[in-house]
């Protein structure tokens, strides 16, 4: 089995290691969207020993932005993303762009208007939230649309491969969740139903991307609310996601936020992804609370995961890859 350490190529992208930047919101964009030279630098710095650094949410149409967040939702951000890149790869990572909608995590303070969901409901872990409006079928098909602009625009800038944002309560992710879609259409429903929306978001990539362009998909293992996605339920639309076009799965949460309630052991996703990676063959991504280099490198080396991502503890040490890196070397 391969070690934590090892390169691995998945389609065009190819890595020296199997280390993971994680996608964690910056606000270092400025108000129009815009990478600052804070925000480059920033990322500069944490790609040290990265084998992939994934760039933070970043909106695909401006009705689906929140506050302070990059965008890729026209041409014009491309020079500005283009700088990004460069920097990133100047340290020898590669680099992936999360692409998502905000769903009912937007506001009308920041849009100026409603924010859009799947269907009439508040964020059901905020119950001071506005109430956001059901999208219409038009402006799926928009979105649609817009997700392939974007994916189009981060070859451009530089970009080796995007993640489709279906986690963490956006707009993808409410579309999964029984909990917050209330549709009858053929978007709600049944489990086929409410990942349509996912798949010909990812088929859209697909076709608008280089073929051994990857994409990626963080997903979620469950949504950690009662009522809400469960782990088999979320295996089965992992698969369908796969068999259309998703080529890694960076396993998270869901509606319920970022880690389920009470965790206190590292590699809190680690299970979760191990069962989606045996049920799809996909390449997948273990996260959650991961402190210790060791244990990151015994879960792939065990063939539970193909990659491990690590962001607190760069926050506090934007030196951890690589203290990381000679750590596990000298074992070696």
């Amino acid at each position: 089995m391969p070690s934590l350490l090892d390169p691995l190529t998945i389609g065009s992208l190819k890595t020296r290691n199997r280390l993971v930047l994680p996608p964690m919101m910056s606000r270092k964009a400025d108000a129009d969207g815009y990478p600052t030279d804070s925000l480059v630098q920033y990322y500069a710095g944490l790609s040290e020993g990265a084998g992939i650094t994934v760039i933070e949410h970043t909106y695909v149409v401006e009705w689906g932005r929140v506050q302070t967040q990059l965008g890729v939702s026209d041409d014009k951000f491309i020079p500005g993303l283009t700088k990004l890149t460069q920097a990133i790869h100047a340290r020898g990572a590669a680099t992936v762009i999360q692409l998502n909608h905000a769903g009912y995590n937007s506001s009308s303070q920041v849009l100026g208007k409603q924010p859009t969901a799947p269907s009439a409901v508040r964020n059901p872990r905020n119950e001071k939230a506005e109430i956001a409006r059901s999208i219409t079928r038009d402006e799926i098909q928009t979105l649609i649309g817009a997700f392939a602009s974007a994916a189009r625009r981060s070859i451009d800038a530089g970009f080796d491969g995007v993640e489709v944002h279906c986690s963490h309560g956006f707009l993808l992710g409410e579309f999964l969740s029984p909990i917050t879609n209330k549709r009858t259409d053929e978007y709600g429903g049944s489990t086929e139903n409410r990942v349509s929306l996912p798949i010909q978001v990812v088929k859209a990539v697909k076709q608008a991307v280089d073929k051994d362009f990857p994409v990626f998909c963080r997903f979620p293992a469950g949504d950690m609310m009662p009522g809400g996605l469960e782990l088999p339920e979320g295996i089965r639309m992992a698969k369908a996601l796969v068999e259309a076009g998703v080529d890694v799965v960076d396993v998270g949460g869901g509606i319920g936020g970022i880690e389920p309630p009470g965790a206190k052991e590292q590699g809190f996703f680690v299970p979760q992804a191990e069962a989606i990676k045996k049920a799809t063959g996909a390449v997948v991504i273990g996260v959650g609370g991961i402190v210790d280099p060791t244990y990151a490198d015994r879960i792939v080396r065990e063939g539970r995961v193909d990659l491990v991502a690590v962001g607190r503890p760069l926050l506090k040490d934007p030196t951890w890859f690589t203290k990381a890196i000679q750590s596990l070397s000298k074992g070696l």
